[in-house]
């Protein structure tokens, strides 16, 4: 699941991602970056995840659908749900998990 920024309302400046439902323990916390000769190759494990796109756009795969993404936006990840992402440039983000 992606929530993308664009559609999320700031008010008093915050911008509530909704993760209701989708409880998340963090074992770690990793900020990344990804280029066309570095992409992060799809892989699946039984944590959930999310990574927070900081700069640039990328192709998310999740189970096999690709989604573009880009700043600002939320990847949700579900235990089991392979996931990868790629970029045609260079993009920074945040792995929790």
């Amino acid at each position: 699941m992606i929530l993308r920024a664009d559609d999320i309302e700031e008010v008093g400046g915050r911008r509530p991602y909704d993760l209701k439902g989708r409880p998340i323990t963090v074992d770690h916390f990793v900020t990344r970056f990804t280029t066309p000769d570095m992409p992060f190759g799809p892989h699946q494990h039984e944590q959930r995840e999310l990574w927070f796109i900081l700069e640039g756009k990328a192709v998310v795969s999740l189970d096999g659908i690709d989604q573009p993404v880009s700043a600002r936006d939320l990847v949700v990840i579900d235990p089991w749900v392979a996931h990868g992402l790629r970029t045609d440039s260079r993009v920074q983000w945040v792995c929790l998990g």
